[in-house]
């Protein structure tokens, strides 16, 4: 397995942040109020759990989050974990003032507060520039900053394209 670009792989983090955790957001991003939209909805306050179906689009400043349906986890009046599924679950985020956009899209998307930990599954594709990684499984820890990629099987494996960036010397031919 290739190693990550760090840059690539931090922007990767900040694009599965989905709550107000946001941490490398822009600055305004943090202070908008999280959006919810879809086709209906379901609240248990019993168990803190929300379900929403239909054409879910959850959005909070530059951060956008489209999937056939979510399911929101709070405990204790704070969020806990989410799982969001569609045909695909499509991301679309903005880091920084100075960074490219960051597309993503995967079948299924979970991402959990107490392990910190963001797992996309069932084919992942994530785009910031013309930089793109793909894979049946990426997972990001957010504690230990590490990204973990792997394939479906044998036959399938991960890859990891990165552009050379304006200013930078090619390599040296021997």
């Amino acid at each position: 397995m290739i190693p990550p670009n760090p840059k690539f792989g931090w922007a990767f983090a900040s694009t599965l942040l989905l709550m107000p955790l946001l941490a490398a957001a822009l600055p305004e991003d943090r202070s908008q109020p999280i959006q919810l939209e879809a086709s209906r909805g379901q609240i248990d306050q019993k168990t803190g759990v929300s379900i929403y179906e239909g054409n879910v689009v959850i959005s909070q400043g530059s951060m956008r989050l489209t999937a056939d349906a979510a399911t929101i986890h709070i405990k204790n009046g704070g969020f806990q974990r989410m799982e969001a599924t569609g045909k695909p679950v499509t991301l679309r985020y903005r880091p920084t003032t100075d960074k490219p956009e960051i597309q993503g899209t995967s079948p299924r998307v979970e991402y959990d507060v107490m392990s910190a930990k963001v797992i996309m599954s069932g084919g992942a594709r994530l785009t910031q520039g013309q930089d793109v990684f793909t894979g049946d499984r990426v997972e990001y820890d957010l504690k230990g900053d590490v990204v973990r990629a792997r394939s479906a099987g044998k036959q399938s494996r991960i890859q990891f394209t990165i552009q050379p960036r304006t200013g930078e010397s090619p390599a040296r031919k021997p």
